[in-house]
């Protein structure tokens, strides 16, 4: 910049938070890399628009077509009966990829915040989690939801995404045809095939999944720690 002055005053705001002063000049310190990468991802440009479009998987629950539609950050997979499936994306992961990679993208990601999110971390600020378990029966997916209170965030997370953390249970899904790790949120083995009870002093949380004839049962306590599995 020719007005050094000016140069020097943002530099100021910008030096010990964003970047560092180093013998050899200034480097970008890790808060200053996530504002560019956040910066390239284009999470505050502007808005990008997909969809709909039919994909192929039919809803889990109904048995409906489903479509995706991609808007304000927001990645929905949805059927004519309004059951949802759906995670942020910034809108550069949009970019040059097919419906098709998007949704790997959306699987990807979404199980990672889920991990996080039953670890009682909150996937968007890292701030804790305390899961006050109450099963969602308003709705048809056996699932459990809480609001971070740090950054207000509300997550919902599926009964066997608690889960399928544990060996027993992928290879449970394994022995009988399915990869846990490559199947999206909204597939029917994680929901048609489940059923969830919770009972009091103290909460337990019981898991069941059926697989052809074979039934795996789990127990989990308060905080969604797997205590027990058949």
């Amino acid at each position: 910049m020719r007005d050094s002055g000016n140069f020097n005053y943002h530099l100021d705001q910008l030096d010990e938070r964003f970047v560092r002063k180093t013998d050899d000049g200034y480097r970008i310190a890790p808060a200053g890399i996530r504002v560019v990468a956040a910066l390239v991802a284009g999470v505050y440009g502007e808005g990008v628009q997909l969809g709909p479009i039919e994909i192929d998987d039919r809803c889990p629950i109904c048995d409906e077509p489903m479509t995706a539609t991609y808007e304000n950050s927001l990645f929905t997979v949805t059927c004519a009966n309004d059951h949802e499936f759906r995670n942020t994306l910034p809108p550069g992961a949009i970019d040059e990829r097919t419906i098709e990679e998007v949704i790997e993208l959306l699987t990807l990601t979404s199980k990672q915040h889920m991990e996080l999110a039953v670890n009682g971390i909150c996937p968007f600020c890292q701030g804790q989690l305390d899961w006050s378990i109450q099963p969602d029966r308003e709705r048809a997916l056996p699932a459990f939801r809480e609001q971070c209170s740090r950054c207000g965030v509300r997550l919902e997370v599926p009964a066997v995404s608690c889960l399928l953390r544990h060996p027993a249970v992928v290879s449970f899904y394994y022995e009988h045809g399915i990869d846990v790790r490559e199947r999206p949120l909204w597939a029917p083995e994680f929901y048609n095939s489940v059923e969830v009870s919770v009972s009091n002093d103290p909460v337990r949380i019981d898991v069941s999944i059926e697989l052809g004839s074979d039934d795996l049962d789990a127990t989990l306590n308060e905080d969604l720690s797997i205590i027990d599995i058949e």
